[in-house]
């Protein structure tokens, strides 16, 4: 199962225990009715920036949301921290450069420093697979909560 049927099949099962519709989840997140439910039945995938609204309106991590954890608490940072600073912290820790690191990670350098500049965030699969690659929470990497 990749990471975004994670991400559909715990949302589809949180909603269903908050006892809440896919309009009411849709509408707590901004988006349409008809994009959640896509998100919800496979034919789209939601960007990062909806995954965090979900994790948001849906009181839980990140996380939790990718079936990565089976508590959905979240201790939020004290500072939150955006992608990009901690993206920089991380790949300086790794020792390695952003070219090596985009190879490896089967990217665009350009891609990496757009990331670093916060101009654009990764897809939420490739956030898990950053994750992993660093042995971080996703939230740690996303600046929501200090706990790597």
């Amino acid at each position: 199962m990749d990471a975004i049927e994670l991400f559909t099949d715990t949302v589809r099962d949180y909603i269903a225990a908050q006892g809440i519709t896919v309009t009411e989840f849709a509408r707590r997140i901004g988006c349409k009715e008809r994009c959640a439910a896509r998100w919800l039945n496979g034919t789209n995938r939601p960007s990062t920036e909806y995954v965090l609204l979900a994790a948001d309106a849906l009181h839980c991590s990140v996380d939790f949301l990718f079936a990565r954890t089976d508590s959905p608490a979240l201790t939020p940072a004290r500072s939150p921290s955006r992608f990009a600073e901690r993206l920089c912290g991380l790949i300086g820790e790794s020792g390695r450069n952003k070219r090596t690191l985009a190879r490896e990670w089967g990217v665009e350098p350009s891609t990496v420093t757009k990331w670093l500049h916060g101009a654009s965030l990764p897809k939420p699969d490739r956030v898990y697979r950053l994750a992993d690659f660093f042995g971080c929470s996703m939230d740690f990497l996303l600046g929501r909560t200090d706990a790597a």
